[in-house]
């Protein structure tokens, strides 16, 4: 278009210049044409016509003296003596003599030549000019010398002809495609599909967890990969619904999981993870000399912690343990060792060490919601009347109370015997463990245990106790993550996996305060996990616990140095409803007692809990100092 624009404006100038020369040879030509014209030496004036001559030239022929019998010659036959002279056949015509001009041809030529000298005169006077949609013309061999002008600015060199920068080609759009099934965002860093690795053992062999893409069936999609619905649950907290499904013919979950990778319905898929509450067989009995201490001493790394047991004649006889039905890869959580109730129990070096008595003149977790998710607690035993807010069974089958639940649940709120932490906290008791009342594990599952999360936040929890350990869980950490937001503070066992082990979860999750276990003398427990996720340390050494049917034993691990930091949580809470996980985190570790060197560490944490020092940094200063 630029050039055809281009091409108008030089014909309309060069059409300017060819009128201009035109007019001025139109001037010239009729002035040319008047002039005389030589016939055989005569002078003859002819008017310029079409005709070459005009009809007052018969006048002429009688100042001729051409003959009249020479008037008739042939057509086209000169007349001897007459050069230049062409007769004609019809009388009263005149001949017509060559070279004589006359008409437009004069006009033609000088507007042709007029427009041709235009457009040459034009052309030499414009610039050259570039279609910026057309490449750039090639730079000349010598480059133009700069010219430098006079003024104030002579440092800046100016071309004579500035060459103009190159045209910003607009990129093409983006192509349009369709957009794509919208799914569910798995956590970061893990893929849509989980596949356990050849050596993870600690799921659940014939069973996975799948979540839809929108508008995906469910029946068509189970019955492509051969399984068999069991349940679908909608959990809030993680914001997400999940597909209990079995697999048929025997298959394992990693098999079929590794075959869903290409399934575009399948939002996120995962094994049904295993959880386990692992209890050792009771300790023999040990020496009368022995049994009367009050407090034991702890076991080496390479043995169990050794469990100090009442005289004979005031015990009953221990229970023999059942089978263990444990997974071979998780450790122990806590060894038990039943004893007969006794009329009076001896001072626990737990209460001394948290300062119970001062610390229940300030606080007792009035009305905290304390939702303890573990196995079956004894809801009848002696510590734990006039304390259940709520219960709830995610696992079915035989509600037998058990020895880990009922400990753990002590722990927190004991109020007979023994002292808990928050006596007057109240206790949503969720079932997401299955087992016995003897000490023996209990196994509980992904599905399980986020049930319980979710039924302990619709009940108005602000404390989650946690204390089990597995391996780490994409669906368990979403529901961590929406337990945050929603208020909610969640105490976990760091595991008991030892020194060596790897992380264990949910006590690695981010969003979970991660505890540790000491002795009466500050020292780690053996079997404790080390790592640098665990945020405090808390008594956890043959700490004496309830146990179902109104008995009480030893118990040592993580998951009850757990169970009393949850009870802090809730003094904590009492006073200072606003807190979140992050405030609480903050009191514990900044009030904690450093052990292990100055500064946090993988072993303790920021040290062992300072009940009075924690309540002081939550508490006004009137109320801290009364």
């Amino acid at each position: 278009m630029s050039r055809l624009v281009d091409r108008f404006v030089m014909i309309r100038a060069g059409l300017r210049h060819g009128v201009a020369l035109a007019l001025l040879l139109g001037l010239i030509a009729p002035v040319s044409e008047l002039r005389a014209q030589t016939y055989g030496g005569r002078d003859f004036d002819y008017p310029a016509t079409r005709q070459g001559v005009t009809r007052a030239q018969p006048a002429l022929r009688s100042k001729t003296a051409i003959p009249a019998s020479r008037e008739r010659a042939a057509p086209g036959r000169a007349s001897p003596g007459r050069v230049g002279r062409v007769e004609t056949e019809r009388p009263g015509r005149l001949p017509r003599y060559p070279g004589r001009g006359g008409g437009w041809g004069p006009a033609a030529a000088g507007i042709g030549a007029g427009i041709i000298g235009g457009i040459i005169l034009d052309q030499a006077a414009r610039h050259p000019v570039y279609d910026p949609y057309e490449p750039e013309p090639p730079l000349s061999r010598r480059p133009r010398r700069p010219i430098i002008l006079d003024g104030d600015d002579l440092d800046a060199p100016v071309l004579r002809h500035p060459r103009r920068p190159a045209p910003v080609q607009a990129a093409a759009p983006a192509r349009r495609t369709p957009p794509p099934v919208q799914t569910a965002r798995p956590a970061p860093g893990q893929p849509r599909i989980i596949v356990p690795a050849a050596s993870e053992r600690r799921f659940v062999a014939d069973e996975i967890l799948v979540e839809l893409a929108p508008n995906a069936q469910a029946d068509a999609v189970l019955r492509r990969h051969r399984a068999t619905l069991m349940s679908s649950r909608r959990f809030d907290l993680a914001g997400v619904t999940i597909i209990r499904a079995r697999l048929n013919d025997g298959r394992s979950a990693r098999t079929v999981l590794s075959q869903m990778a290409g399934d575009a319905r399948i939002a996120s898929a995962q094994p049904n993870y295993l959880y386990t509450l692992q209890q050792d067989a009771p300790k023999p009995e040990a020496p009368k000399d022995e049994a009367a201490q009050a407090v034991p001493e702890a076991a080496s790394a390479a043995n169990e912690p050794a469990a100090s047991l009442p005289k004979p004649e005031d015990a009953a006889p221990v229970l023999a343990a059942p089978p263990v039905i444990a997974s071979p890869d998780l450790p122990p959580v806590a060894p038990l060792v039943s004893v007969a109730p006794k009329r009076e129990l001896q001072p626990q070096y737990v209460a001394e060490t948290l300062h119970y008595d001062a610390i229940h003149k300030l606080a007792r977790g009035d009305k905290i919601r304390v939702a303890v998710i573990d196995s079956g607690a004894d809801l009848t035993h002696p510590e734990l009347q006039g304390v259940l807010a709520g219960s709830f069974d995610a696992v079915g089958g035989d509600p037998a109370p058990h020895a880990h639940g009922t400990a753990m649940a002590g722990a927190i709120m004991a109020q007979a015997q023994l002292q808990g932490v928050a006596p007057a906290a109240r206790l949503l008791a969720a079932r997401a463990f299955s087992g016995n009342s003897a000490p023996a594990s209990a196994n509980g599952t992904t599905y399980h245990i986020l049930s319980a999360l979710d039924w302990a936040a619709g009940e108005g929890a602000r404390v989650v106790n946690l204390s089990f350990a597995g391996p780490q869980d994409r669906l368990l950490s979403r529901s961590l993550a929406g337990a945050k937001s929603k208020g909610i503070v969640a105490v976990a066992a760091a595991g008991n996996g030892g020194a060596n082990a790897a992380p264990l979860y949910p006590g690695a999750d981010p969003n979970v305060i991660a505890v540790t276990a000491t002795d009466a003398q500050d020292k780690p427990f053996a079997q404790a996990n080390r790592g640098n996720y665990i945020a405090v340390a808390a008594p956890g050494v043959d700490v004496l616990a309830a146990e179902p049917e109104g008995r009480y034993a030893f118990s040592s691990g993580t998951s009850i140095a757990a169970a009393h930091v949850s009870g802090l949580v809730a003094l904590l809470l009492e006073k200072r409803p606003d807190l979140e996980l992050e405030g609480v985190r903050k009191l514990l570790m900044e009030s904690a007692i450093d052990l292990g060197g100055k500064g946090r560490n993988p072993i303790f944490g920021a040290g062992r809990v300072d009940a009075p020092a924690a309540l002081a940094r939550a508490l006004p200063v009137s109320a801290a100092r009364p």
